[in-house]
């Protein structure tokens, strides 16, 4: 129907206006654009924005707006010069509806002994036009799983990386999202959903370990330049994960300014603030001295007199060149440089590290290797109370792990045909609480007052824990297009601590919608 309009509208407006004259038309094929998938091996697959260099693309801001096309061909009409503009304001409109599916049946062997099931059907929905790009992803599903029962991170009444449960043992996966380009400067984007910064598997400043959750974004672009401002809608559901009333509500509002220095080097700055909606002395709502797209969030929370968090942070990246990538980050939530210098290890020199290496050839075609290495140290993204704490939901709104951790990620992937083999190799070590009373510096959602002291606080200070994860991921194409794989999965997980060590074998076989990332690699 794009091509019988489209050829009408030019031979028709050829007779109308007496302009230019069409010298060949060919086989036509609209673009589509689409938000691309935050699922690290969908990533992998659709690698062409992550390692191809210039100043316009900056793979580090995601979900990324993607341009795709229904085959490798990207065929084009050839027209005269002077039907050049007129064919790019022609308007193409793209809309697919098509099935999610998460079902998964394995057997955990170890804390538990107990089969992990897992049963969920629903729908996506896809619109693009040249200025519209539009998703809307729902997939809820039922969890029956004794798995990761160790874990750091403990979500009441969730599952990893979701939103509260529906109902006992009734979850959800969902996102709605929308983007209008206004022109090829400004994007508005925003919706019900996640959003990441850096060229990592982690980052350690913004990922999408936290449920989905309500956005707006804007994202302006100029001469290299991408600069993002995002406004989060969060809650704190630390009174009771059972009760959505007794939720308190925050926000966080974020600068991240991407600059391509060169097409090869990528330099960016980030800075974002967390604020409670109420305070003990007024219902704040949404403060409006955070609005501004570009002041300094720093100045404005001492102009306040407020205690909101506020967190800066950069990252780096070099693309050696079409299939190799170096990158790095640091985020810095306080610091004192005089602590620093004299070495006290003061509680308050709140910090944390990334660098990495990633290639989508590495010594052979088709061959995904990564390399990552990640340390935070105690303390950092924790405040006084937990409203204002880096995070949603009791989930961490960067690593996973919280903080007081130092890990080591390794990703190979190999694809054959339709075949994708992923061996995921994670090794953190952390330092959990000893006591409900104290805080080691690992839990963000902890106040800091209950700190062990001021100086002396070492990285792994608590409850050394050792966790190695291995998992392996075997995955067959059933309809790639909307990311549908046959998959089969082993993980083993090592937990080592003073109190002794634990092994856990996890086996399944499933249909699965390859788009959200879950994790429990650490």
């Amino acid at each position: 129907m794009n091509k019988l309009l489209l050829y009408i509208s030019f031979f028709a407006a050829s007779f109308a206006f007496g302009q230019g004259e069409v010298l060949e038309i060919i086989d036509y094929e609209p673009p589509i654009y689409k938000f691309e998938n935050l699922n690290y091996r969908s990533q992998i697959d659709h690698d062409q924005w992550n390692f191809t260099r210039g100043e316009i693309i900056h793979s580090g801001i995601k979900p990324l707006i993607n341009i795709k096309y229904q085959s490798e061909e990207k065929s084009r009409f050839k027209i005269s010069k002077g039907w050049g503009k007129r064919v790019e304001n022609f308007p193409i409109n793209n809309f697919e509806i098509y099935p999610l599916i998460n079902l998964e049946g394995g057997f955990e062997f170890g804390s538990t002994n107990l089969p992990a099931v897992t049963g969920g059907l629903g729908f996506g929905l896809d619109y693009s036009s040249k200025k519209w790009v539009f998703t809307t992803k729902l997939l809820p599903y039922y969890s029956m799983n004794g798995y990761f029962q160790d874990s750091i991170q403990t979500n009441f009444n969730m599952d990893m990386s979701t939103n509260r449960a529906l109902a006992s043992n009734l979850f959800y996966q969902g996102e709605i999202l929308a983007a209008y380009r206004a022109n090829k400067f400004f994007t508005l984007l925003g919706g019900y959903g996640k959003n990441f910064f850096g060229e990592g598997y982690r980052s350690l400043l913004l990922s999408d370990n936290i449920g989905a959750h309500p956005f707006f974004k804007i994202e302006t672009a100029f001469a290299g330049i991408k600069y993002v401002n995002l406004y989060n809608f969060w809650r704190d559901n630390s009174v009771d994960p059972f009760d959505k009333s007794l939720d308190i509500p925050k926000f966080t509002s974020t600068h991240y300014l991407s600059w391509n220095i060169t097409k090869d080097l990528n330099f960016s700055v980030f800075e974002t603030v967390v604020f409670q909606v109420k305070d003990t002395l007024v219902n704040r709502g949404f403060d409006i001295n955070y609005i501004n797209p570009i002041v300094f969030y720093r100045p404005v929370e001492y102009g306040l007199g407020s205690s909101d968090n506020v967190l800066i942070g950069a990252s780096m990246s070099y693309k050696i060149n079409d299939n190799h990538n170096v990158y790095s980050q640091f985020i810095l939530d306080e610091f004192l440089l005089s602590e620093i210098t004299s070495h006290s290890r003061w509680w308050a020199n709140k910090y944390g590290w990334q660098v990495g290496y990633k290639s989508n050839e590495f010594f052979t075609k088709n061959l995904y290797f990564q390399l990552e290495f990640n340390g935070v140290r105690p303390f950092t993204y924790s405040h006084k109370s937990s409203q204002h704490a880096y995070g949603h939901m009791n989930a961490a709104a960067a690593h996973p792990a919280g903080a007081n951790f130092m890990e080591l990620v390794n990703i190979t992937s190999y694809k054959f045909g339709k075949h994708r083999i992923t061996n995921k190799l994670t090794f953190i070590t952390y330092g959990a609480d000893d006591s409900s009373n104290v805080s080691n510096g690992q839990n963000i959602f902890k106040s800091y007052t209950l700190r062990p002291g001021n100086f002396d606080q070492l990285l792994f200070q608590g409850i050394r824990t050792n966790v190695l994860n291995e998992n392996i991921i075997y995955e067959y194409a059933i309809l790639p297009k909307i990311d549908m794989y046959l998959t089969a999965t082993y993980n083993w997980r090592l937990v080592n601590t003073s109190q002794g060590t634990q092994n856990f074998h996890y086996f399944s076989i499933g249909l699965k919608s390859r788009i959200w990332n879950t994790y429990s690699d650490f």
